[in-house]
């Protein structure tokens, strides 16, 4: 349990560095998450932080990229050992058990390679 209350505080860390880094620090002048023209009654982005230099230079960045891959690691881990303990305590028993946990094992080593290339691809400038 201490590892599940370990990744769950690195979330909230980590997972505040990547919503600072598309927000708050987003290297534009207005800090505007998002800027609407409204005035015909229709949702019109017209501006914001998320523009596709600001996103670009945020996920080619070798540091955020490190955040982001960390944030990955923490939360793949914290999903499917939660789901582990929650599937385990339900259907107690040795073998019902190890193919709970080898399913949960597969299944996050699946997610976290393909989290893992994303990353790295969108470091590459790929993606983007």
């Amino acid at each position: 349990m201490f590892l599940q209350y370990m990744t769950g505080l690195l979330i909230l860390i980590f997972g505040s560095m990547h919503f600072l880094a598309i927000s708050a620090l987003a290297p534009t002048s207005d800090k505007i998450l998002y800027l609407y023209n409204s005035s015909s009654g229709a949702h019109i982005l017209i501006g914001g932080t998320l523009n596709y230099y600001s996103v670009k230079a945020v996920y080619t960045s070798l540091a955020w990229g490190s955040v982001f891959e960390l944030l990955l690691t923490f939360l793949v881990f914290h999903v499917f050992n939660g789901f582990r303990v929650i599937l385990s305590e339900q259907f107690p028993g040795g073998t019902s058990e190890k193919i709970i946990t080898y399913s949960m094992l597969i299944v996050a080593l699946i997610i976290f390679i393909y989290g893992s290339n994303t990353i790295v691809v969108m470091l590459n400038g790929g993606g983007i």
